[in-house]
């Protein structure tokens, strides 16, 4: 049995694990030694993943278990791969979902609407960031076609789609590193369901988080593209499928949809979050209302605290870039 959980900790989303982070997990990495010797799994720049041979145990032993999942590839950046999988597994045990549940994805596959230029979303000046997405042609076309306070009862999810592409609007993947989705109290939602839900969103709070290799080459530039495709894409959310309760839940609480940007150390997050905080709610105004962060491996390995929920874990841990102040 453990040859076979180990053997399926390599799925699409996490292909590649080294013995540290199994620990992390909670799995015994010389079972990962061991189908190694056996050909499933073969060594990979200080990790593991998986073989062909092991592609195929994966599936048959996925298909025993009546799990979907699908095995991962060899991963053409086992670096980046391996930062991803650490700050899932941070997050997962970063803190329980107050009565709730909580699912951490690696590499989601989302997409959003429209395919844009980004200078034609945003310029910038002299350190601070100019915004024209929300002016542009295709964005309002969006807001025109799918009004955000309609009423949405009856609407189903295939006749949307057709709405949308009959705009002629091209659609983007996207695939943040991170998101963590966290439903607190979860006997008063769980027979809340939308048949647009295209992403499992309503009723929950939103984490999303990319990892930053280079802090010193991550400039302003590049913050405000990350903020481009998480604008647009909560834009398509709030006006196409979950309009009027994508940031208000059914329960007329809020719905927080917040971005974070996580570097190594604890040094590279101070530095990195001062100088996003120079632009501040600027850099932001497009996606609002939401919050941006910055985070550090460093800071959620060394904690040992389990928080009772998300703002208890980002009020000890991460750092404002648009707020003024530490508290959440």
């Amino acid at each position: 049995m453990n040859r076979e959980r180990v053997l399926l900790l390599f799925d699409e989303s996490r292909p590649y694990w080294t013995e540290e982070l199994m620990e992390l997990a909670g799995e015994d990495p010389a079972v990962a030694v061991a189908l190694e010797k056996e050909g499933l799994l073969k060594g990979l720049q200080g990790g593991f993943c998986l073989t062909p041979e092991g592609r195929e145990a994966f599936r048959r032993w996925a298909a025993e278990s009546y799990l979907e999942s699908l095995p991962g590839e060899e991963p053409g950046d086992p670096v980046m791969e391996g930062l991803k999988l650490r700050a899932a597994l941070l997050f997962e045990r970063g803190f329980s979902g107050f009565q709730g549940t909580k699912k951490v994805t690696v590499s989601p596959g989302l997409e959003y609407f429209p395919r844009v230029p980004r200078d034609e979303l945003f310029s910038l000046s002299g350190g601070t960031v100019g915004w024209n997405l929300l002016e542009h042609p295709l964005v309002m076309k969006i807001v025109a076609s799918f009004a955000r306070d309609r009423d949405a009862e009856g609407e189903k999810l295939p006749d949307l789609e057709r709405d949308v592409d009959a705009l002629g609007l091209e659609r983007v993947p996207w695939s943040p590193h991170i998101l963590c989705i966290n439903q607190c109290d979860y006997a008063y939602y769980w027979r809340s369901r939308s048949d647009t839900d295209r992403w499992g969103l309503l009723n929950t709070d939103r984490l999303f988080l990319n990892l930053v290799p280079d802090p010193q080459g991550f400039d302003l530039e590049a913050a405000a593209s990350d903020m481009a495709a998480f604008s647009l894409f909560l834009l398509d959310n709030r006006h196409v499928y979950l309009p009027g309760c994508f940031d208000i839940d059914i329960q007329q609480q809020s719905s927080f949809s917040w971005w974070f940007w996580a570097t190594r150390t604890e040094e590279e997050a101070r530095e990195l979050a001062l100088r996003l905080a120079i632009p501040g709610r600027d850099l932001v105004t497009p996606a609002e209302p939401t919050d941006a962060w910055v985070i550090s491996l460093e800071a959620l390995g060394a904690s040992g605290h389990k928080a009772a929920s998300f703002y208890e874990f980002v009020d000890d841990l991460a750092l404002p870039v648009t707020r003024k102040g530490p508290e959440v």
